[in-house]
């Protein structure tokens, strides 16, 4: 696949199956309240597809209440 390009369904695809990890912050405090192993587990435990976890990685407030981010935030 040396100089092809990925469609964004197949870079989210590879993304799952590697296993992109998902940290859930709270709104109020910054305070870390769920990680997960992947989008799709993240998702399973939403209750969502996993489309809607990556559009929230972006800083959107998730649910009214939650932040998600594919890094740990730094804690100062």
């Amino acid at each position: 696949m040396y100089g092809k390009n990925h469609s964004n369904s197949t870079k989210i695809k590879m993304s799952i199956a590697k296993g992109t990890p998902i940290f859930v912050y709270s709104s109020d405090s910054n305070t870390l309240i769920y990680n997960f192993t992947s989008l799709k587990k993240a998702s399973e435990f939403f209750n969502c597809l996993d489309h809607t976890i990556k559009r929230y990685l972006n800083g959107k407030l998730f649910k009214k209440q939650w932040i998600l981010t594919s890094s740990i935030r730094d804690s100062s």
